[in-house]
């Protein structure tokens, strides 16, 4: 994630309006800590929504491959859905 920039939560409090901003208009991302640990995320609210959506659609395609073959462990199932996801997205890179 180039576009990901780490914040003091002081500065998050002092630039709020800017930060939202920029995430909203320039779509940047901003990990905040506090005492050098992250604590929250702030993105755009459309970035929040497509990712639960994408969240939920991987989801769902984990349970239709898990009603059809119930024997496999749900972790195995999940990592051979996300290699594909990843192979899927490089080729359309």
């Amino acid at each position: 994630m180039a576009n990901v920039k780490t914040i003091p939560a002081v500065e998050a409090r002092v630039h709020l309006g800017k930060i939202m901003k920029e995430a909203f208009k320039e779509g940047k991302h901003f990990i905040v800590e506090k005492s050098g640990i992250p604590m929250v995320a702030i993105l755009s609210a459309d970035e929040y929504t497509k990712l639960i959506q994408e969240r939920e659609e991987r989801f769902k395609i984990l349970d239709r491959i898990k009603a059809k073959i119930p024997d496999i462990p749900s972790k195995e199932l999940e990592e051979d859905v996300n290699q594909t996801i990843r192979k899927v997205r490089k080729q359309n890179a």
